[in-house]
């Protein structure tokens, strides 16, 4: 079912069930949501994405985090205001204390004129310039492997493999949440023929037509035990199937 809402001063078509801030993408409208990915649950940890809405029949705006918070129908949603980003930068000097060097947050600091956050940073966080928005143990959850976890609370949290081992057991070196971080934290190290991540080393499958790596031995075999298929005795890269593609199509003799 679809409903109509307002966001900044303009009628947008949502469906229902949307959050607030995936509308407002949608509709063009920049807002940072480091924690945040449409494949996976929400957590909304990160805190940047803070939006005003305000409800029919009601007088009051709410101040709140938008990724987790569903369109309705005749919401009013301001996505900047001088009270917006007063908040979404506390909450980015909060995030700076524990990666302070990040590109993605001395962006973000730049825009919201962040110049010297007042908290110190935190030196002891066993993965530095990890802001614990979880993305990688969601994101290797939703894929069924269940590799990552978050461990303990409050400032003694962190995130790794579980109960605070130093290698991850059931990790396939996929490498999705290496590519999921925002901050770029997760230490992952490819030689020609090796990967190394969450303390443990894979094989790589390389390309048999241009030598390229395409993903590791062991996530090639859970893959195919999933659809219970066999393991394939050639491996292509993207790049060279969609070439083979191409020849054939253009073979004068198809």
């Amino acid at each position: 079912m679809n409903v109509e809402l307002i966001v900044d001063d303009v009628q947008v078509t949502a469906e229902a069930g949307e959050s607030v801030l995936d509308v407002a993408r949608h509709a063009g409208r920049d807002i940072p949501a480091l924690c945040h990915h449409e494949a996976v649950p929400t957590i909304a940890s990160c805190r940047l994405c803070l939006m005003e809405v305000r409800r029919p029949g009601r007088d009051w705006v709410q101040l709140t985090t938008s990724c987790d918070y569903p369109v309705s129908a005749g919401l009013v949603v301001v996505t900047d205001s001088a009270r917006i980003r007063k908040h979404r930068a506390m909450n980015l000097e909060l995030l700076l204390r524990r990666a302070p060097d990040a590109p993605v947050l001395r962006q973000l600091a730049a825009q919201l004129d962040v110049t010297e956050p007042r908290f110190a940073p935190v030196t002891d966080a066993p993965l530095p310039d990890c802001i614990l928005c979880e993305l990688c143990v969601r994101v290797c959850s939703a894929l069924g492997y269940n590799a990552l976890a978050a461990i303990g609370r409050g400032a003694h949290k962190s995130v790794g493999p579980p109960f605070g081992q130093m290698e991850a057991p059931d990790c396939v070196g996929c490498g999705s949440c290496y590519e999921a971080c925002p901050t770029a934290c997760i230490p992952m190290e490819d030689t020609a023929t090796t990967r190394a991540i969450w303390g443990r080393t894979f094989e790589l499958l390389a390309c048999e037509r241009c030598g390229r790596p395409i993903t590791t031995e062991a996530h090639a075999a859970t893959m195919a035990a999933k659809a219970d298929l066999p393991v394939k005795s050639d491996h292509l890269c993207d790049v060279c199937k969609r070439r083979i593609v191409s020849e054939r199509l253009a073979s004068p003799g198809r």
